[in-house]
């Protein structure tokens, strides 16, 4: 266990005890510790199809345990995990798996249509050695355009961290790569960059290429560290890369926000449990009809959001993202055209990565403006909160936190370092003990949005190729096919995506309405919970009152000291 993981879950286990003394409920620290203990760090391996990913990962485990003769038909993005216990599990597109050992590993490749991913065990000391890290073997960029969109979309969601290969023989970056590259600083991950197959130059022709590639990775993407070679052994090349991740900056990104706001969430209510304590029964009852009627505001405004979700966000924002496409489609047109022509393979990875990129950039961008939008909207509906509840700290800077709070799960949600919004344990009823509405809806914008739209897109393309052969067959001028592109091609393109846009935009509008509203709505409902508690319990043992005090101001100086040195110390 690396240090920040240590420490964060030492914290929980340290505050656990002190808020189950005042009787708060832990059910979200202790999921937050398992969470925190269990936690794997993504490190996917990406290049083109034999850049060598493979021949460097075999290298670094000491055993050709890793296929390096698989076609791009047969290649399945591939994590590696340490166990005492070697064998395979091939992960199915629902979810369910069926398990090999290393030596049926001809049968997974002669069945790899039938699977999304596969999870490799081994009893190796070096895997074992880089745990929390997961290296990922990523199908290379020339596999079939669905296998590649699959695996890196979803990974562009898990991976924490990239290793990006591309072969010496290629002399530069290709666009391929650039792009995916794009893709992976879009969503806030870091990489490396190797050269590959570096055996098969010359020093000076490997300076001078590695020159070239820095030079492009600093233009485009103000990349600081070194471009590394590798070549034949290129084990501690990528020892090297592993040992200088910083696993501690990756697991604070991954939980500090959550964390923080953890324990403002229990300070919250420990005050709330305080001010309870000090009010009248009268005061505490108005208090909580005040907190009741807001649970009801923004259960009603959230169908209203809802109501005109379609209207205000999804109708504006599809057009504006279809424009986009059609756009980039049109800048790159004279070169589409020529692939066309002359490569039509080309032609359609080409197409498919314009309009891939276009759609992650547009739809992240898009999500996280409505997102953003609906809290700020959310957030005026708190401050009319009666001044009755003022006197619990229940007022604009609580309301900012919780605001705060919400965009930031957002963002990461729309990043991959949140798949799934947390919900309550099973059978654990909404006002039993904790309060908490089920809060499910996945956010990842790649898996749910741009995914299926670039099936579309693929299915679609034995359409366009078969239009331009039939039109070279007839021998038409270039210049004609030319036209049909932009007058027939892009519309079908932007008529495709038309179909299926709105409905995936309105959903995943809805999905984080649903999220937003319910965490506001929780917030208010876990007050209401924690003040008739304290409330029932005041008027059983009124003498006790004073000592409760005590225990409460001590305890809740206890948490803000192990907050402060484990979360906001430095």
């Amino acid at each position: 266990m690396i240090r920040t993981q240590k420490n964060y879950s030492d914290y929980l286990t340290k505050v656990e005890p002190l808020l189950e003394k005042i009787e708060i409920d832990t059910s979200t620290q202790k999921r937050l510790r398992e969470e925190i203990v269990t936690k794997e760090l993504i490190v996917p391996v990406v290049g083109g199809f034999s850049a060598g990913k493979s021949t460097l990962i075999n290298s670094f485990l000491g055993s050709d345990i890793l296929s390096t003769n698989l076609t791009p038909e047969t290649a399945l993005a591939t994590e590696l995990r340490y166990d005492n216990n070697n064998h395979i599990k091939a992960i199915k597109a629902d979810g369910s798996s069926d398990t090999y050992t290393l030596e049926q590993m001809e049968d997974i490749k002669n069945k790899a249509s039938q699977y999304q991913y596969l999870k490799l065990y081994l009893e190796n000391e070096k895997l074992k050695a880089i745990q929390p890290l997961v290296l990922v073997d990523m199908p290379g960029f020339d596999s079939p355009i669905e296998l590649h969109n699959n695996a890196i979309l979803n990974y562009l969601n898990k991976g924490v961290y990239f290793i990006v290969l591309t072969s010496i023989e290629d002399g530069n970056i290709t666009k391929s790569i650039l792009r995916e590259i794009e893709n992976i600083t879009e969503f806030g991950k870091d990489f490396s960059f190797c050269l590959s197959k570096a055996n098969l130059k010359g020093k000076d022709d490997v300076k001078a290429v590695q020159e070239k590639i820095q030079e492009q990775l600093e233009d485009y993407f103000d990349f600081k560290k070194e471009v590394i070679p590798l070549y034949e052994n290129s084990a501690k090349e990528l020892e090297k890369i592993l040992k200088d991740i910083n696993y501690e900056e990756l697991f604070k990104k991954i939980f500090i926000d959550e964390l923080k706001w953890n324990y403002l969430e229990s300070e919250s209510s420990i005050n709330t449990i305080i001010s309870t304590l000090k009010t009248s029964k009268d005061d505490v009852n108005t208090m909580l009809q005040e907190l009741q009627n807001n649970i009801k505001i923004i259960a009603e405004k959230k169908e209203v959001m809802i109501e005109e979700a379609k209207a205000k966000y999804s109708n504006r924002s599809v057009e504006s993202i279809i424009n986009k496409v059609s756009r980039e489609l049109m800048n790159n047109q004279d070169a589409l055209v020529q692939m066309a022509l002359h490569n039509q393979e080309s032609f359609s990875r080409e197409l498919n990565e314009i309009v891939k990129n276009t759609l992650i950039y547009e739809v992240r961008k898009k999500l996280n403006e409505a997102g953003d939008d609906i809290v700020d909207d959310l957030t005026l509906e708190l401050k009319n909160l009666g001044s009755d509840l003022t006197s619990f700290q229940l007022n604009e800077q609580w309301i900012a936190k919780i605001s705060e709070s919400t965009k930031t799960l957002l963002h990461n949600a729309q990043n991959g370092l949140t798949n799934l919004v947390r919900s309550r344990q099973k059978n654990q009823p909404l006002d039993a003990g904790n309060g908490y509405k089920a809060i499910t809806a996945v956010l990842g914008i790649t898996t749910s949005v741009v995914n299926p739209l670039m099936e579309v897109v693929i299915v679609f393309l034995p359409e366009i190729l078969s239009f331009i052969n039939a039109k070279v067959q007839e021998q038409k001028l270039k210049q004609e096919i030319y036209n049909k592109f932009s007058m027939e091609i892009i519309p079908s393109i932007k008529a495709k995506l038309r179909e299926e846009l709105p409905i995936l935009f309105e959903n995943q509008i809805n999905n984080i309405i649903e999220v937003i509203s319910d965490q506001f709505e929780n917030q208010l409902q876990q007050k209401k919970i924690e003040i008739t508690k304290v409330q029932e319990e005041k008027e059983k043992n009124i003498k006790d009152i004073e000592q409760s005090l005590v225990l409460l101001e001590d305890t809740k100086q206890q948490v803000e000291n192990l907050a402060y040195v484990t979360l906001f110390k430095g």
